[in-house]
């Protein structure tokens, strides 16, 4: 019996792993057993298109802009070649910037005594992460507070903890950007 307490208590003391399930449209980043934050790819910020704007003049935005347009590939469209059959042709013009948007739709630290010490941050860190990796093909990325898309939503500790969130990223009130 005290084996199998010493192997509890060894579970329980070691770093929790990230880990996620989902895919590109929706996923989901679980810490251990202490919480998780799930969400989605969206088309855009509609509540929070004032911050996306104030974001797209900042010096990081327009510079992953600048490094999209210089290794952007041209764009194609299906035409008749000169033998009149149809083909795949490039048009002569690039695919334009146009990063991708996700949203954090939901959060939770399960256990109350957990919360206030950093793991809600970690959590998001660690969704932001796995959207970049989604959006790479974008060359960007916006991620943002679930009242981005629905208007209302975002408790008064999530809201505290885009607050903190905010400071270590390109952002405008509750959107982060990130280029890629």
């Amino acid at each position: 019996m005290n084996i199998l307490r010493e192997y509890i208590r060894e579970l329980l003391t070691e770093a929790p792993t990230v880990k996620y399930k989902g895919d590109a449209n929706y996923f989901r980043v679980d810490l251990g057993r202490i919480g998780y934050a799930q969400g989605s790819k969206q088309l855009r910020f509609k509540e929070c298109q004032a911050d996306v704007d104030k974001i797209k003049h900042m010096p990081e935005y327009l510079e992953a802009e600048k490094k999209w347009a210089k290794n952007a590939k041209p764009r194609t469209k299906i035409m008749r070649d000169e033998n009149g059959k149809w083909a795949m042709q490039e048009t002569g013009e690039s695919e334009p910037f146009s990063p991708k948007f996700y949203e954090v739709a939901n959060a939770w630290i399960h256990d109350e005594k957990l919360r206030g010490k950093g793991h809600g941050k970690e959590i998001y860190k660690a969704f932001i992460d796995k959207a970049s990796e989604y959006a790479k093909s974008s060359g960007g990325l916006f991620v943002g507070a679930y009242h981005c898309t629905v208007g209302s939503g975002t408790s008064a500790d999530a809201k505290r903890l885009w607050k903190s969130l905010v400071r270590d990223y390109t952002s405008s009130g509750d959107v982060v950007f990130i280029g890629l």
